[in-house]
């Protein structure tokens, strides 16, 4: 993927506003960017636009947005498609994030009946739906996944939902190498407290590899690069809560289980 050319149209090219993307949370905009005699689409949303939550600041989902692209290109994680911040835009400042046109490889995340689960999934939970069927949410256990959920570790993601994982291209193309599985929507992460709420438990009790101890580490250490990469994004307090996220990590060893004592899967799961 020309990594490159999707940031310098993020951060520079110029948009055309294309309408409102239906069923968001927030006030949420396609925007297609010109950027060297080529175009992009990106997801725009305005800080503005925020809705108000009791348990996160106000005017900050913008801000973790991209501090999630900013950690997981820090650690070399790929899991979070380029985002930025732009103050030049519709509704003023905002988060701009390159948009994933979704591929037609099978969906990492399922839901279906037991019976239909696919072969290389993890079962998460089951529900019955409002007209009586009974279904199992699962999701594939590869590298993209993991590192999705190991990301999400780390960023304390209090709303991974199946709709934000996404497999396809930041670009128009269906190259293999521009193929790849994306978390969206990280708007609800870096909170002091534990908030983790995910659909992607199938890596509990999976030791952690020398590489993810290494990027631990990086994080637990927190020097001043990682620091000056994030401290704008940030309070003090969630930067020091990230840290010893990681360190609680490296002492564990492994990916931990989903605790019992609060909700563990976010609404809607899908």
């Amino acid at each position: 993927m020309d990594h490159s050319f999707v940031l310098d149209a993020l951060t520079s090219g110029d948009w055309t506003e294309m309408g409102t993307i239906p069923r968001a949370s927030n006030d949420t905009r396609l925007l297609v960017l010109e950027h060297a005699g080529r175009a992009l689409k990106a997801v725009y949303k305005p800080i503005v636009g925020e809705r108000p939550l009791h348990d996160f600041p106000p005017a900050s989902l913008a801000l973790r947005e991209v501090a999630s692209f900013r950690l997981s290109a820090a650690l070399d994680l790929g899991v979070v498609p380029a985002t930025v911040l732009r103050d030049d835009l519709p509704a003023g400042r905002g988060s701009l994030q390159a948009y994933v046109e979704a591929s037609e490889d099978e969906e990492a995340v399922t839901l279906s009946t037991v019976n239909a689960i696919p072969a290389d999934h993890t079962p998460i939970f089951a529900l019955r739906t409002e007209d009586g069927r009974d279904l199992v949410l699962s999701h594939a256990v590869t590298e993209s996944l993991r590192a999705i959920a190991f990301f999400d570790l780390l960023a304390n993601n209090a709303d991974r939902k199946a709709g934000h994982v996404i497999t396809g291209s930041c670009l128009p193309s269906t190259a293999a190498e521009d193929i790849g599985t994306f978390g969206i929507d990280n708007g609800l992460t870096f909170h002091p407290q534990e908030k983790l709420r995910t659909v992607l438990w199938g890596f509990s009790r999976t030791s952690f590899r020398a590489e993810e101890l290494d990027a631990l580490d990086e994080v637990a250490r927190m020097d001043d690069e990682l620091v000056s990469t994030l401290a704008d994004c940030l309070t003090d307090a969630e930067l020091e809560a990230l840290a010893d996220r990681a360190e609680t990590l490296i002492t564990g060893e492994f990916f931990p289980e989903a605790p019992d004592d609060r909700t563990v899967i976010p609404w809607p799961p899908i």
